[in-house]
């Protein structure tokens, strides 16, 4: 009987450079994506509503949207339109149907206003056809609301940024895109907003956060807005507005 060769300890392994990567950082899916230059950028908008909403009126103002553009029927699984850049795939038929939705359903003014600082301070924003606000700000009262958002935001760890990457599954979640088994024991998403110190939050922000990254790497969004979104603001206010490089993730 021969003797089984001993696996020796980097079998699998892949080397770049001087670096060794595992076998299951290898798959397409699971490469590293930064919250703060990628993600960030394609929730920001969902971040201008919870500002002016709150987290849980925020988060029932997006299930409103997400059952809209439900509603298109245009893709299964392979959209998410919580990310920003996932509207500039629509053609023109499908914004005007987006549109008159909105109307229909009594957010499109709402929504508007609230994300007035990227429809008017960013012209390739991709949800820019959603149209202007009704509400007149001038340039500076603009580019403070979106530095408040972005400061309020950045970190993935902190209460408003763990609710961003939850409106993730939450858009799952509403559209019944996505179910879990019955006997899976679940975080309480809840004990994010009602108990945010507890175990339990914590447990559940990890769950969120790696959905997050999971969902965001699968759908292998084109990160052109995320990129014009960052030199666009520090073109607004480059004190203000802060990168990855300047924080810890």
């Amino acid at each position: 009987m021969k003797k089984q060769k001993k696996k020796k300890i980097l079998d699998g392994h892949k080397k770049v450079g001087s670096k060794f990567i595992p076998p299951m950082n290898q798959l397409e899916m699971m490469k590293s994506y930064s919250y703060i230059d990628q993600m960030l950028p394609e929730l920001i908008w969902i971040g201008l509503i919870n500002d002016n909403l709150g987290f849980i009126k925020g988060a029932r103002f997006i299930e409103k949207i997400f059952l809209a553009m439900d509603e298109l029927k245009k893709d299964d699984h392979k959209n998410n339109y919580v990310f920003a850049s996932a509207y500039k795939l629509l053609d023109e038929d499908n914004k005007n149907i987006v549109i008159q939705k909105l109307k229909t359903i009594d957010v499109l003014e709402d929504l508007q206003n609230f994300i007035a600082p990227l429809t008017l301070l960013y012209d390739e924003f991709p949800m820019m056809f959603i149209g202007p606000p009704s509400v007149i700000l001038s340039q500076d009262q603009l580019i403070k609301k979106i530095s408040v958002c972005v400061e309020k935001h950045y970190d993935k760890y902190e209460t408003p940024g763990i609710v961003l990457n939850g409106s993730i599954l939450l858009s799952r979640l509403v559209t019944k895109k996505i179910h879990f088994p019955s006997d899976m024991k679940l975080p309480d998403f809840n004990a994010v907003i009602d108990n945010p110190d507890s175990k339990e939050a914590s447990r559940a922000a990890s769950f969120m956060r790696a959905n997050a990254m999971a969902e965001f790497g699968m759908l292998g969004i084109d990160n052109s807005w995320a990129k014009y979104f960052w030199n666009r603001g520090f073109e607004l206010s480059p004190c203000d507005l802060r990168s990855e490089q300047e924080h810890n993730e």
